[in-house]
Protein backbone atom coordinates (compact mmCIF):
# COMPACT_ATOMS: atom_id res chain seq x y z
CA UNK A 1 0.00 0.00 0.00
CA UNK A 2 1.37 3.44 -1.44
CA UNK A 3 1.15 6.55 0.79
CA UNK A 4 1.38 10.18 -0.11
CA UNK A 5 2.95 10.66 3.80
CA UNK A 6 5.47 13.44 3.90
CA UNK A 7 8.11 12.98 6.37
CA UNK A 8 7.93 16.61 8.31
CA UNK A 9 3.84 16.81 7.17
CA UNK A 10 2.05 18.85 9.50
CA UNK A 11 -1.29 19.43 8.23
CA UNK A 12 -3.31 17.32 10.62
CA UNK A 13 -6.92 17.63 11.30
CA UNK A 14 -6.62 19.70 14.57
CA UNK A 15 -10.58 20.09 15.72
CA UNK A 16 -10.74 20.37 19.20
CA UNK A 17 -11.71 16.70 21.12
CA UNK A 18 -15.01 16.28 21.09
CA UNK A 19 -17.53 15.96 23.85
CA UNK A 20 -17.18 12.52 25.81
CA UNK A 21 -20.94 12.46 24.97
CA UNK A 22 -20.89 13.18 21.14
CA UNK A 23 -17.56 10.66 20.70
CA UNK A 24 -19.44 8.33 22.52
CA UNK A 25 -22.84 8.30 20.37
CA UNK A 26 -20.78 8.08 17.35
CA UNK A 27 -19.25 5.10 18.54
CA UNK A 28 -22.30 3.44 19.34
CA UNK A 29 -23.70 4.36 16.00
CA UNK A 30 -20.90 2.92 14.04
CA UNK A 31 -21.07 -0.31 16.11
CA UNK A 32 -25.20 -0.77 15.71
CA UNK A 33 -24.88 -0.18 12.17
CA UNK A 34 -21.98 -2.70 12.03
CA UNK A 35 -23.43 -5.30 13.65
CA UNK A 36 -27.56 -5.13 14.01
CA UNK A 37 -27.35 -7.73 11.33
CA UNK A 38 -26.48 -10.53 13.79
CA UNK A 39 -29.01 -9.39 16.57
CA UNK A 40 -31.10 -12.22 17.35
CA UNK A 41 -28.90 -14.99 15.46
CA UNK A 42 -28.30 -17.87 17.74
CA UNK A 43 -25.57 -19.15 15.70
CA UNK A 44 -23.38 -16.61 14.71
CA UNK A 45 -20.31 -18.82 16.10
CA UNK A 46 -20.69 -21.64 17.84
CA UNK A 47 -18.20 -20.64 20.54
CA UNK A 48 -20.97 -17.76 21.79
CA UNK A 49 -23.48 -20.63 21.51
CA UNK A 50 -21.22 -22.74 24.07
CA UNK A 51 -20.44 -19.92 26.80
CA UNK A 52 -24.35 -19.21 26.49
CA UNK A 53 -25.44 -22.80 27.22
CA UNK A 54 -22.78 -22.80 30.32
CA UNK A 55 -24.11 -19.27 31.42
CA UNK A 56 -27.78 -20.58 31.13
CA UNK A 57 -26.79 -23.83 33.14
CA UNK A 58 -24.82 -22.14 35.90
CA UNK A 59 -28.06 -20.47 36.82
CA UNK A 60 -29.54 -24.07 37.19
CA UNK A 61 -27.09 -25.52 39.56
CA UNK A 62 -24.40 -26.65 36.56
CA UNK A 63 -20.54 -26.15 38.03
CA UNK A 64 -17.98 -25.31 35.15
CA UNK A 65 -15.33 -28.40 34.66
CA UNK A 66 -18.11 -31.06 36.81
CA UNK A 67 -21.39 -30.45 35.31
CA UNK A 68 -19.53 -29.06 32.08
CA UNK A 69 -16.78 -29.04 31.05
CA UNK A 70 -14.84 -27.07 28.90
CA UNK A 71 -10.92 -25.14 29.03
CA UNK A 72 -12.20 -21.73 29.37
CA UNK A 73 -11.72 -19.84 32.32
CA UNK A 74 -14.62 -19.49 34.78
CA UNK A 75 -14.41 -15.78 34.75
CA UNK A 76 -15.82 -16.07 30.91
CA UNK A 77 -18.45 -18.27 32.01
CA UNK A 78 -19.73 -16.17 34.76
CA UNK A 79 -19.65 -13.06 32.51
CA UNK A 80 -22.58 -14.91 30.39
CA UNK A 81 -24.16 -16.29 33.09
CA UNK A 82 -24.91 -12.72 34.52
CA UNK A 83 -25.91 -12.21 30.99
CA UNK A 84 -28.16 -15.19 30.57
CA UNK A 85 -29.73 -13.57 33.89
CA UNK A 86 -31.02 -10.76 32.02
CA UNK A 87 -33.67 -13.03 30.80
CA UNK A 88 -35.40 -13.12 27.09
CA UNK A 89 -33.69 -15.84 24.99
CA UNK A 90 -30.51 -14.92 25.96
CA UNK A 91 -28.74 -14.21 21.84
CA UNK A 92 -30.12 -10.64 21.86
CA UNK A 93 -29.15 -9.75 25.52
CA UNK A 94 -25.21 -11.13 24.98
CA UNK A 95 -24.84 -9.48 21.88
CA UNK A 96 -25.91 -6.47 23.29
CA UNK A 97 -23.89 -6.88 25.87
CA UNK A 98 -20.85 -7.28 23.83
CA UNK A 99 -21.82 -4.01 21.69
CA UNK A 100 -21.47 -1.99 24.76
CA UNK A 101 -18.02 -3.94 25.45
CA UNK A 102 -16.89 -2.91 21.98
CA UNK A 103 -18.02 0.65 22.50
CA UNK A 104 -16.31 0.67 25.36
CA UNK A 105 -13.25 -0.41 24.48
CA UNK A 106 -13.41 1.96 21.30
CA UNK A 107 -13.45 4.84 23.72
CA UNK A 108 -11.16 3.85 26.05
CA UNK A 109 -8.23 3.35 23.24
CA UNK A 110 -9.40 6.45 21.67
CA UNK A 111 -8.35 8.08 24.86
CA UNK A 112 -5.19 6.02 24.84
CA UNK A 113 -4.71 7.55 21.37
CA UNK A 114 -4.96 10.91 22.09
CA UNK A 115 -1.48 10.78 24.15
CA UNK A 116 -0.31 10.28 20.23
CA UNK A 117 -2.64 12.03 18.11
CA UNK A 118 -5.25 14.85 17.81
CA UNK A 119 -8.78 14.43 18.58
CA UNK A 120 -10.02 13.29 15.03
CA UNK A 121 -7.22 10.55 14.75
CA UNK A 122 -8.34 9.11 17.94
CA UNK A 123 -11.77 8.99 16.81
CA UNK A 124 -11.41 7.12 14.35
CA UNK A 125 -9.04 5.04 15.61
CA UNK A 126 -12.30 3.91 17.80
CA UNK A 127 -14.36 3.91 14.54
CA UNK A 128 -11.99 1.76 12.60
CA UNK A 129 -11.32 -1.02 15.62
CA UNK A 130 -15.19 -1.27 15.84
CA UNK A 131 -16.05 -1.99 11.77
CA UNK A 132 -12.81 -4.20 11.87
CA UNK A 133 -13.84 -6.40 14.54
CA UNK A 134 -16.07 -7.71 11.87
CA UNK A 135 -13.70 -8.66 9.87
CA UNK A 136 -12.65 -11.37 12.24
CA UNK A 137 -15.18 -13.00 13.61
CA UNK A 138 -15.65 -10.48 16.15
CA UNK A 139 -19.61 -9.08 15.72
CA UNK A 140 -21.10 -10.71 18.84
CA UNK A 141 -19.90 -12.25 21.96
CA UNK A 142 -16.19 -13.77 21.52
CA UNK A 143 -13.96 -13.53 24.53
CA UNK A 144 -11.76 -10.79 23.37
CA UNK A 145 -14.66 -8.55 22.38
CA UNK A 146 -15.11 -8.67 25.98
CA UNK A 147 -11.91 -8.90 27.54
CA UNK A 148 -10.07 -6.39 25.10
CA UNK A 149 -11.69 -3.42 27.32
CA UNK A 150 -9.87 -5.17 30.57
CA UNK A 151 -6.68 -4.32 28.35
CA UNK A 152 -7.08 -1.17 27.18
CA UNK A 153 -8.20 0.19 30.47
CA UNK A 154 -4.89 -1.34 31.81
CA UNK A 155 -2.88 0.20 29.33
CA UNK A 156 -4.34 3.52 29.78
CA UNK A 157 -3.15 2.87 33.76
CA UNK A 158 0.11 1.64 32.45
CA UNK A 159 0.78 4.51 30.70
CA UNK A 160 -0.63 6.50 33.99
CA UNK A 161 1.74 4.90 36.37
CA UNK A 162 4.78 5.33 34.12
CA UNK A 163 4.48 8.67 33.87
CA UNK A 164 3.95 8.78 37.26
CA UNK A 165 6.96 6.94 38.24
CA UNK A 166 9.32 8.64 35.97
CA UNK A 167 7.88 12.01 37.54
CA UNK A 168 8.82 10.91 40.97
CA UNK A 169 4.59 10.89 42.14
CA UNK A 170 4.60 7.58 43.08
CA UNK A 171 2.72 5.25 40.50
CA UNK A 172 2.28 1.97 42.62
CA UNK A 173 -1.30 2.06 43.19
CA UNK A 174 -1.94 3.03 39.33
CA UNK A 175 0.51 -0.18 38.94
CA UNK A 176 -1.81 -2.41 40.84
CA UNK A 177 -4.48 -1.05 39.37
CA UNK A 178 -3.77 -2.01 36.25
CA UNK A 179 -2.17 -5.35 37.09
CA UNK A 180 -6.12 -6.30 38.44
CA UNK A 181 -7.49 -5.24 35.40
CA UNK A 182 -5.39 -7.99 33.59
CA UNK A 183 -6.00 -10.33 36.07
CA UNK A 184 -9.60 -9.95 35.44
CA UNK A 185 -9.10 -10.33 31.95
CA UNK A 186 -6.86 -13.39 32.53
CA UNK A 187 -9.81 -14.70 33.91
CA UNK A 188 -11.93 -14.19 30.41
CA UNK A 189 -9.49 -15.58 28.41
CA UNK A 190 -5.45 -16.78 29.07
CA UNK A 191 -4.13 -15.17 25.84
CA UNK A 192 -4.02 -12.38 27.41
CA UNK A 193 -1.13 -13.51 29.48
CA UNK A 194 1.04 -11.68 26.59
CA UNK A 195 -0.34 -8.07 26.78
CA UNK A 196 0.09 -8.38 30.48
CA UNK A 197 3.59 -9.81 30.62
CA UNK A 198 4.52 -6.44 28.47
CA UNK A 199 2.58 -3.90 30.42
CA UNK A 200 4.38 -5.49 33.98
CA UNK A 201 7.67 -5.46 32.40
CA UNK A 202 7.03 -1.69 31.35
CA UNK A 203 5.89 -1.03 34.76
CA UNK A 204 9.37 -2.75 36.37
CA UNK A 205 11.62 -0.97 33.40
CA UNK A 206 10.38 2.57 34.92
CA UNK A 207 10.65 1.85 38.22
CA UNK A 208 14.10 0.30 37.98
CA UNK A 209 15.41 3.65 35.56
CA UNK A 210 13.39 5.41 38.24
CA UNK A 211 15.09 4.04 41.44
CA UNK A 212 18.03 2.49 40.36
CA UNK A 213 17.61 0.26 42.58
CA UNK A 214 16.90 -3.61 42.13
CA UNK A 215 15.06 -4.27 45.21
CA UNK A 216 12.55 -2.04 44.68
CA UNK A 217 11.74 -3.09 41.35
CA UNK A 218 11.83 -6.83 42.78
CA UNK A 219 9.56 -5.99 45.31
CA UNK A 220 7.19 -3.90 43.34
CA UNK A 221 7.38 -6.70 40.33
CA UNK A 222 6.41 -9.49 43.03
CA UNK A 223 3.51 -7.45 43.97
CA UNK A 224 1.98 -6.94 40.70
CA UNK A 225 2.62 -10.38 39.60
CA UNK A 226 0.50 -11.34 42.63
CA UNK A 227 -2.41 -8.89 41.71
CA UNK A 228 -2.36 -10.24 38.33
CA UNK A 229 -2.78 -13.39 39.04
CA UNK A 230 -4.78 -12.81 42.05
CA UNK A 231 -8.30 -13.42 40.46
CA UNK A 232 -7.13 -16.28 38.79
CA UNK A 233 -5.74 -18.33 42.40
CA UNK A 234 -9.41 -17.38 43.81
CA UNK A 235 -10.61 -19.40 41.49
CA UNK A 236 -8.94 -22.25 42.00
CA UNK A 237 -9.04 -22.01 45.63
CA UNK A 238 -13.02 -21.76 44.94
CA UNK A 239 -12.60 -24.91 43.19
CA UNK A 240 -10.49 -26.77 45.81
CA UNK A 241 -12.64 -25.90 48.88
CA UNK A 242 -15.73 -27.47 47.33
CA UNK A 243 -13.15 -30.33 46.13
CA UNK A 244 -12.69 -29.98 42.64
CA UNK A 245 -9.28 -28.42 42.71
CA UNK A 246 -7.52 -30.98 40.48
CA UNK A 247 -10.48 -30.50 37.73
CA UNK A 248 -10.14 -27.05 37.79
CA UNK A 249 -6.32 -27.30 36.89
CA UNK A 250 -6.79 -30.14 34.42
CA UNK A 251 -9.26 -27.67 32.41
CA UNK A 252 -7.56 -24.59 32.77
CA UNK A 253 -3.75 -25.70 32.12
CA UNK A 254 -3.30 -28.98 31.51
CA UNK A 255 -5.50 -29.89 28.64
CA UNK A 256 -4.54 -27.80 26.19
CA UNK A 257 -1.57 -29.38 25.93
CA UNK A 258 -2.73 -32.61 25.00
CA UNK A 259 -4.24 -31.22 21.83
CA UNK A 260 -3.82 -32.78 18.48
CA UNK A 261 -2.03 -30.49 15.82
CA UNK A 262 -4.09 -29.36 12.74
CA UNK A 263 -3.09 -30.47 9.29
CA UNK A 264 0.09 -27.55 8.85
CA UNK A 265 -1.54 -26.63 5.27
CA UNK A 266 -4.82 -25.48 7.15
CA UNK A 267 -3.19 -23.56 9.97
CA UNK A 268 -1.18 -21.82 7.31
CA UNK A 269 -3.49 -21.12 5.35
CA UNK A 270 -5.76 -19.46 8.40
CA UNK A 271 -2.82 -17.37 9.01
CA UNK A 272 -2.04 -16.56 5.71
CA UNK A 273 -6.20 -15.27 5.59
CA UNK A 274 -5.08 -13.19 8.65
CA UNK A 275 -2.11 -11.77 7.57
CA UNK A 276 -4.00 -10.77 4.49
CA UNK A 277 -7.00 -8.56 6.27
CA UNK A 278 -4.63 -7.03 8.97
CA UNK A 279 -2.14 -5.73 6.60
CA UNK A 280 -3.61 -2.63 5.90
CA UNK A 281 -4.41 -1.93 9.49
CA UNK A 282 -0.78 -2.92 10.45
CA UNK A 283 0.56 -1.14 7.64
CA UNK A 284 -0.41 2.19 8.75
CA UNK A 285 -0.05 1.69 12.22
CA UNK A 286 3.52 1.15 12.17
CA UNK A 287 3.75 4.63 9.84
CA UNK A 288 1.92 6.06 12.37
CA UNK A 289 3.60 5.09 15.29
CA UNK A 290 6.97 6.62 13.96
CA UNK A 291 5.27 9.82 12.89
CA UNK A 292 2.99 10.63 15.39
CA UNK A 293 3.72 14.33 16.02
CA UNK A 294 2.06 14.89 19.28
CA UNK A 295 2.93 13.34 22.79
CA UNK A 296 5.60 11.63 24.69
CA UNK A 297 8.48 9.56 22.99
CA UNK A 298 7.54 7.25 25.90
CA UNK A 299 3.91 6.66 24.94
CA UNK A 300 4.92 6.21 21.15
CA UNK A 301 7.09 3.46 22.01
CA UNK A 302 4.51 1.80 24.58
CA UNK A 303 2.11 1.64 22.05
CA UNK A 304 4.72 -0.03 19.77
CA UNK A 305 5.69 -2.48 22.15
CA UNK A 306 1.89 -3.40 23.44
CA UNK A 307 1.48 -3.94 19.86
CA UNK A 308 4.49 -6.06 18.97
CA UNK A 309 3.22 -8.05 22.64
CA UNK A 310 -0.21 -8.54 21.38
CA UNK A 311 0.84 -9.84 17.71
CA UNK A 312 3.75 -12.00 18.84
CA UNK A 313 1.19 -13.48 21.14
CA UNK A 314 -0.77 -14.79 18.35
CA UNK A 315 1.65 -16.27 16.36
CA UNK A 316 2.96 -18.02 19.53
CA UNK A 317 -0.37 -19.22 20.22
CA UNK A 318 -0.89 -20.75 16.83
CA UNK A 319 -3.97 -21.98 15.35
CA UNK A 320 -4.77 -18.69 13.87
CA UNK A 321 -8.42 -18.56 13.28
CA UNK A 322 -10.14 -15.65 12.61
CA UNK A 323 -11.63 -14.70 15.96
CA UNK A 324 -7.92 -15.10 17.93
CA UNK A 325 -6.92 -11.78 15.70
CA UNK A 326 -9.36 -9.71 17.90
CA UNK A 327 -7.14 -8.91 20.48
CA UNK A 328 -4.14 -6.83 18.47
CA UNK A 329 -7.13 -4.67 16.74
CA UNK A 330 -6.81 -2.59 19.97
CA UNK A 331 -3.30 -1.67 20.15
CA UNK A 332 -3.03 -1.64 16.03
CA UNK A 333 -5.69 0.97 16.08
CA UNK A 334 -3.90 3.41 19.07
CA UNK A 335 -0.64 2.64 16.89
CA UNK A 336 -2.79 3.96 13.59
CA UNK A 337 -4.47 7.13 15.00
CA UNK A 338 -1.50 9.54 14.36
CA UNK A 339 -1.93 8.46 10.58
CA UNK A 340 -5.77 8.66 10.79
CA UNK A 341 -6.44 12.12 10.79
CA UNK A 342 -4.17 13.67 8.04
CA UNK A 343 -5.77 15.06 5.39
CA UNK A 344 -2.46 14.85 3.14
CA UNK A 345 -2.22 11.17 4.14
CA UNK A 346 -3.73 8.16 1.97
CA UNK A 347 -3.51 7.11 -1.40
CA UNK A 348 -3.34 9.09 -4.49
CA UNK A 349 -6.22 9.89 -6.70
CA UNK A 350 -6.31 11.21 -10.46
CA UNK A 351 -6.54 15.30 -9.93
CA UNK A 352 -7.71 18.18 -11.99
CA UNK A 353 -4.49 19.77 -13.74
CA UNK A 354 -1.82 19.79 -11.39
CA UNK A 355 -3.20 19.59 -8.22
CA UNK A 356 -2.33 16.47 -6.20
CA UNK A 357 -5.45 14.37 -4.61
CA UNK A 358 -5.11 11.81 -2.40
CA UNK A 359 -8.17 9.80 -0.48
CA UNK A 360 -7.40 9.73 3.14
CA UNK A 361 -5.83 6.95 5.05
CA UNK A 362 -8.82 6.93 7.02
CA UNK A 363 -11.49 6.47 4.42
CA UNK A 364 -9.13 4.27 2.48
CA UNK A 365 -9.34 1.65 5.61
CA UNK A 366 -13.07 2.16 6.54
CA UNK A 367 -13.74 1.23 2.75
CA UNK A 368 -11.37 -1.94 3.15
CA UNK A 369 -12.66 -2.90 6.77
CA UNK A 370 -16.21 -2.44 5.68
CA UNK A 371 -16.11 -4.41 2.72
CA UNK A 372 -14.34 -7.06 4.30
CA UNK A 373 -16.51 -7.10 7.45
CA UNK A 374 -19.66 -7.28 5.16
CA UNK A 375 -18.09 -10.28 3.52
CA UNK A 376 -16.95 -12.15 6.38
CA UNK A 377 -20.29 -11.72 7.72
CA UNK A 378 -22.15 -12.90 4.57
CA UNK A 379 -20.25 -15.89 4.37
CA UNK A 380 -20.74 -16.76 8.41
CA UNK A 381 -24.49 -16.61 7.69
CA UNK A 382 -24.17 -18.94 4.81
CA UNK A 383 -21.68 -21.45 5.93
CA UNK A 384 -23.72 -21.66 9.70
CA UNK A 385 -27.33 -20.27 8.66
CA UNK A 386 -29.34 -17.18 9.99
CA UNK A 387 -31.13 -19.25 13.12
CA UNK A 388 -34.04 -20.01 11.49
CA UNK A 389 -33.30 -23.86 10.52
CA UNK A 390 -32.42 -24.41 14.09
CA UNK A 391 -35.15 -23.23 15.49
CA UNK A 392 -37.36 -25.28 13.05
CA UNK A 393 -35.24 -28.39 14.38
CA UNK A 394 -35.72 -26.98 17.62
CA UNK A 395 -39.47 -26.67 17.27
CA UNK A 396 -39.81 -30.71 15.55
CA UNK A 397 -37.52 -31.67 18.64
CA UNK A 398 -38.89 -30.28 22.05
CA UNK A 399 -42.26 -32.00 21.91
CA UNK A 400 -40.26 -35.27 21.26
CA UNK A 401 -37.94 -35.57 23.82
CA UNK A 402 -40.27 -36.73 26.68
CA UNK A 403 -38.17 -35.12 29.60
CA UNK A 404 -35.58 -37.42 28.51
CA UNK A 405 -32.31 -35.82 27.35
CA UNK A 406 -31.22 -34.78 23.52
CA UNK A 407 -27.67 -35.83 22.41
CA UNK A 408 -26.15 -33.45 19.66
CA UNK A 409 -23.38 -35.34 18.21
CA UNK A 410 -22.39 -33.57 15.25
CA UNK A 411 -24.67 -30.08 15.13
CA UNK A 412 -25.25 -26.60 17.15
CA UNK A 413 -25.09 -26.67 21.17
CA UNK A 414 -27.63 -24.42 20.56
CA UNK A 415 -30.45 -26.79 20.66
CA UNK A 416 -29.89 -27.95 24.13
CA UNK A 417 -30.97 -23.99 24.33
CA UNK A 418 -33.30 -23.91 22.42
CA UNK A 419 -34.63 -27.23 23.35
CA UNK A 420 -34.11 -26.31 26.80
CA UNK A 421 -32.80 -30.28 27.19
CA UNK A 422 -30.98 -31.67 29.58
CA UNK A 423 -27.36 -32.60 28.89
CA UNK A 424 -26.58 -35.99 28.24
CA UNK A 425 -23.01 -35.65 29.05
CA UNK A 426 -20.48 -32.98 31.00
CA UNK A 427 -18.87 -32.62 27.30
CA UNK A 428 -22.25 -31.19 25.10
CA UNK A 429 -19.72 -29.16 23.26
CA UNK A 430 -19.74 -31.56 20.11
CA UNK A 431 -16.27 -30.86 18.94
CA UNK A 432 -15.16 -32.78 22.52
CA UNK A 433 -16.57 -35.93 21.63
CA UNK A 434 -16.49 -35.77 17.57
CA UNK A 435 -12.98 -33.25 16.90
CA UNK A 436 -9.82 -35.90 16.34
CA UNK A 437 -7.77 -33.07 17.56
CA UNK A 438 -9.81 -33.60 20.99
CA UNK A 439 -9.23 -37.09 21.30
CA UNK A 440 -6.40 -37.32 24.18
CA UNK A 441 -7.12 -34.23 25.69
CA UNK A 442 -10.82 -33.97 27.66
CA UNK A 443 -9.84 -36.04 30.52
CA UNK A 444 -11.56 -39.15 29.27
CA UNK A 445 -11.98 -41.52 26.42
CA UNK A 446 -14.43 -39.66 23.87
CA UNK A 447 -15.28 -43.11 22.66
CA UNK A 448 -16.44 -44.53 25.88
CA UNK A 449 -18.32 -41.47 26.72
CA UNK A 450 -19.81 -41.93 23.52
CA UNK A 451 -20.61 -45.61 24.05
CA UNK A 452 -22.19 -44.25 27.65
CA UNK A 453 -24.37 -41.78 26.24
CA UNK A 454 -25.83 -44.00 23.94
CA UNK A 455 -26.42 -46.78 26.52
CA UNK A 456 -28.96 -44.57 28.10
CA UNK A 457 -31.02 -44.48 24.49
CA UNK A 458 -32.08 -40.97 24.34
CA UNK A 459 -35.06 -40.40 22.28
CA UNK A 460 -33.39 -38.34 19.58
CA UNK A 461 -29.54 -37.87 18.16
CA UNK A 462 -28.56 -34.66 16.29
CA UNK A 463 -25.62 -35.51 13.45
CA UNK A 464 -24.78 -34.86 9.77
CA UNK A 465 -25.48 -36.47 6.48
CA UNK A 466 -21.45 -36.84 5.86
CA UNK A 467 -18.41 -36.02 7.83
CA UNK A 468 -16.00 -33.08 8.05
CA UNK A 469 -12.38 -33.57 7.57
CA UNK A 470 -11.70 -33.11 11.49
CA UNK A 471 -13.64 -35.84 12.42
CA UNK A 472 -12.84 -38.49 15.24
CA UNK A 473 -13.25 -41.64 12.95
CA UNK A 474 -13.78 -43.87 15.98
CA UNK A 475 -16.49 -42.05 17.44
CA UNK A 476 -18.04 -41.09 14.07
CA UNK A 477 -17.81 -45.06 13.13
CA UNK A 478 -19.38 -46.18 16.01
CA UNK A 479 -21.65 -43.84 16.01
CA UNK A 480 -22.85 -44.42 12.23
CA UNK A 481 -23.06 -48.15 13.50
CA UNK A 482 -25.49 -47.44 16.32
CA UNK A 483 -28.03 -44.90 14.22
CA UNK A 484 -27.94 -47.93 11.64
CA UNK A 485 -29.32 -50.14 14.29
CA UNK A 486 -31.72 -48.81 16.46
CA UNK A 487 -32.50 -44.89 15.01
CA UNK A 488 -34.12 -43.49 11.81
CA UNK A 489 -33.41 -40.55 10.09
CA UNK A 490 -37.01 -38.64 10.97
CA UNK A 491 -36.30 -35.20 9.28
CA UNK A 492 -33.12 -33.33 8.15
CA UNK A 493 -32.13 -29.82 7.40
CA UNK A 494 -29.98 -28.10 5.35
CA UNK A 495 -27.27 -25.90 7.72
CA UNK A 496 -25.18 -23.94 5.87
CA UNK A 497 -23.03 -26.08 3.88
CA UNK A 498 -23.93 -29.05 5.76
CA UNK A 499 -27.15 -30.83 6.59
CA UNK A 500 -28.08 -31.95 9.74
CA UNK A 501 -30.38 -34.84 10.34
CA UNK A 502 -32.76 -35.65 13.09
CA UNK A 503 -32.64 -39.57 14.56
CA UNK A 504 -36.13 -40.99 16.12
CA UNK A 505 -35.25 -44.21 18.65
CA UNK A 506 -37.04 -47.11 16.77
CA UNK A 507 -39.82 -48.41 18.42
CA UNK A 508 -39.16 -51.26 21.16
CA UNK A 509 -34.90 -50.45 21.06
Amino acid sequence: MMFLAPRHATETVRSAAPHPWLWLAILVAVAVATRAVQYGNPVVHVDDQFYLLVGDRMLHGALPYVDIWDRKPVGLFLLYAAIRALGGEGFVQYQLVATAFAVATAFVLGRIALRIAAPAGALLSGVIYLIYLCAFGGEAGQAPVFYNLFVALAALVTLDAVERIAAGRGGMARGCGAMLLMGIALQIKYSAVFEGAYFGVTLMWATHRATGRWATTLARATVWAGIALAPTVAAWLAYVAIGHGDAFVYANFQSIFERGNAPIADTLGRLAGMVLKVSPLAAVAVLGVRRADRGHDHARGFVAGWAASAVGGILIFGSYFDHYALPMLVPLAVAAAPLLGRREVGLPMIGIGRRRRVMPIAAVLIVFAVALGTVTIAKARRVRGTGAEQRAMAAYIAPRLSGRCLFVYDGETVLYTLTHSCLPTRWPFPDHLNNAREDDAIGIDPLTEVKRIMATRPPLVVSSLTADDKMNWRTWNYMQGELRRAYYPARSWPIGERVRIVYRRRPGM
